[in-house]
């Protein structure tokens, strides 16, 4: 018989409602609207469910992303705005799509990126960073920062899509990035206090999911064989 989920995770639930705690307090404090902070509150349940990977996390953050979107163009934060849109709502929904076909308990059945793969991707996201970066910078201060969240936000929504396990540690980068960027915009909008305390319970989460899916790789595949 399995295990209540949340007796199961309970460091991370315990963190969830600290964070959904922090969030509120830092919210009161700053004045922020509430539709400002609210896809921070759905994303808190997404992390939980990112740290198991989680079959249903894709789909909540599909639907998590439309309101993403909004708050980002308010900041003026415009790559991470349309990836949201674009990008990680229709991934997103992919992947809980193709996940749900090959099952494997509450998750799916990974694969491992190639030597080749990953050469191939490295310099892809090498060009797209260089080809992107001059298309934004009338986007904002943090253009660089903005412009590698959000690249490596399409490259960890695609790698989960396909269920390759080398998307856990480049989200990991990913939101180690986004930290940087919240507490580079603290001077300007110390509002942002509130997407940094999520932030950091993110970081928790995803690296828990890193570590997590070796395991279960190790499980599904004892060879530890890449994909061809």
């Amino acid at each position: 018989m399995k295990k209540n989920f949340f007796r199961e995770n309970l460091p991370l639930a315990v963190g969830l409602v600290l964070t959904a705690i922090g969030i509120s307090a830092a919210a009161i404090v700053f004045h922020q609207q509430l539709w400002r902070i609210l896809p921070l509150y759905v994303s808190l349940a997404v992390a939980l469910l990112q740290s198991r990977m989680n079959r249903l996390a894709p789909l909540l953050g599909g639907i998590n992303s439309v309101l993403y979107a909004a708050v980002y163009c308010y900041y003026a934060l415009y790559g991470s705005a349309a990836y949201a849109l674009l990008v990680s709502c229709p991934v997103q929904i992919a992947t809980f799509i193709r996940w749900s076909k090959k099952p494997w308990g509450d998750t799916t059945v990974f694969k491992k990126l190639s030597v080749r793969q990953r050469v191939i991707l490295f310099f892809s996201f090498a060009a797209s960073y260089a080809a992107l970066t001059p298309l934004l910078t009338s986007g904002g201060r943090f253009v660089l920062l903005d412009s590698a969240i959000t690249l490596l936000g399409v490259l960890s929504a695609l790698l989960m899509m396909l269920s390759f396990r080398e998307y856990a540690p480049v989200t990991v980068l990913g939101v180690i990035l986004s930290a940087a960027l919240y507490i580079l915009m603290l001077a300007d909008t110390p509002e942002q206090t509130t997407y940094l305390v999520f932030n950091l319970y993110s970081l928790v989460c995803t690296s828990t999911a890193a570590v997590r899916i070796r395991r279960v790789c190790a499980e599904q595949d004892p060879s530890g064989g890449s994909a061809s």
